[in-house]
């Protein structure tokens, strides 16, 4: 249904209009009715009507003010004209402000239906003619990203296709990441795997909306019957902190496509590749990290040079974390990325390999260490409960008295008074 907008200020018209009218019939909803231009561009903001039927002759604002104001902020609604007055001056101004149609007021009611009928054809032609130029833009688009995702020959030929493309690529380097479905029937081919094509493109649609800002130089291209990111990322110089930021919003996009579109999903992320001509290389990375899900055992993002890491050498990172967990327990802000960063791996990684090996998140396994220290304080020092609680890396004691109330079952007081009668 087109939606509808009537305005006049006089509410016997507006009330004729909107119930004399077979609109409904049409395919048209009058969605509200205003007594003027001032209450109509508050309701534009609320209803966002396709089409609005105006009075020329109002108070306040009149009809062509408000027609203008609805050309700059509501760009392809439609405006059709009322007037009592048969005025050729009102007629000009009215396809000056590219009305869809000017007749008097009390014309028939099917004048004035055919006429906001004809606008509404005139409106569902527009969109459709939009609708394919996008979808013609994005073939295009998507082939070119293909010929570099492949393998580009050409760096010159690709500069000038960006730039035809209205791409700015200010950086040398790139790197690619990969979505991927646990099930891959589920992007299969148009006809192969159900309604695969909208389901690439709700995929697309969400990586275009919800890429952090923090990454302006980003694009997300249907290829291979995957959803693939093309990143521009900083110069090693620049980039402290880059990967991380990069990972924790890929870990976030994944989730959200998991939750939006009930489907689970592993991201894989290639390494940085400096020039056009080696983002293909980036790609045949990602492309592998984003299979790699069966082998370590969970949906996630996998970066392409942590994945290589053997069975032997995840367990050998592991300890080194374990090591530099307990040098440093005992300080509040020590979090996940600081113990990533220490052994060279992303924060997603470092938490896979919790996972996996451990059984249970960073932030159980630190609560578990914390509270086994404050027994063996507890049971081998006189130091107070608040002191006990800064020695393990909690400022506040009442948060440490209920973490160890709820892991050991009682208090650090009745904890310390039981083991010294035991």
């Amino acid at each position: 249904m087109i939606k509808l907008l009537i305005v006049d200020d006089d509410m016997w018209i507006r009330e004729g209009l909107k119930r004399n009218i077979r609109w409904e019939q049409a395919g048209i909803e009058v969605a509200g009715t205003a007594a003027d231009g001032e209450e109509a561009l508050a309701l534009m903001q609320e209803l966002r009507p396709e089409l609005v039927l105006t009075d020329i002759q109002m108070p306040f604002m009149d009809g062509l003010q408000l027609a203008e104001r609805i050309n700059g902020d509501y760009p392809g609604t439609k405006v059709v004209f009322l007037t009592g007055y048969d005025d050729f001056s009102y007629a000009k101004q009215a396809l000056r402000l590219q009305a869809a149609d000017y007749i008097l007021k009390y014309e028939d009611n099917d004048v004035i239906l055919n006429a906001a009928v004809a606008a509404a054809g005139t409106l569902l032609t527009e969109r459709r003619e939009a609708e394919k130029a996008r979808r013609s833009e994005a073939l295009v688009r998507n082939k070119f990203f293909a010929e570099l995702l492949e393998g580009c020959a050409n760096p010159e030929w690709a500069r000038r296709e960006l730039a035809n493309l209205g791409i700015e690529a200010p950086e040398a380097c790139f790197q690619v990441a990969v979505i991927q479905p646990e099930d891959n029937r589920r992007f299969a081919r148009p006809g192969e795997g159900g309604n695969a094509e909208l389901l690439l493109f709700s995929v697309h649609n969400i990586c275009s909306e919800l890429m952090s800002p923090d990454y302006p130089y980003r694009y997300p291209a249907i290829y291979n019957n995957r959803v693939n990111l093309l990143f521009n990322v900083p110069e090693a110089e620049e980039q402290e902190g880059a990967a991380d930021r990069l990972n924790a919003h890929l870990e976030e996009l994944r989730r959200t496509l998991e939750i939006c579109l009930k489907i689970q999903v592993s991201i894989g992320l290639g390494s940085r590749r400096e020039g056009i001509e080696r983002i293909a290389l980036s790609y045949g990375e990602a492309l592998t990290a984003a299979q790699m899900k069966p082998i370590l055992g969970g949906a996630g993002v996998f970066v392409s040079g942590e994945i290589r890491h053997s069975q032997s050498s995840h367990h050998s990172l592991l300890k080194e974390m374990e090591q530099y967990i307990r040098l440093h327990f005992a300080e509040e802000e020590l979090n996940l990325t600081a113990i990533a960063a220490h052994v060279h791996i992303s924060p997603a990684y470092a938490s896979t390999l919790f996972k996996k090996y451990k059984g249970m998140n960073f932030s159980e396994y630190l609560v578990q260490l914390r509270m086994d220290k404050a027994a063996e304080l507890l049971s081998a020092t006189d130091a107070k409960s608040y002191e006990v609680s800064e020695q393990v890396g909690y400022r506040n004691p009442q948060y440490f008295s209920v973490l160890f109330k709820k892991h050991f079952g009682k208090s650090p007081s009745e904890y310390r008074r039981d083991r010294q009668q035991g």
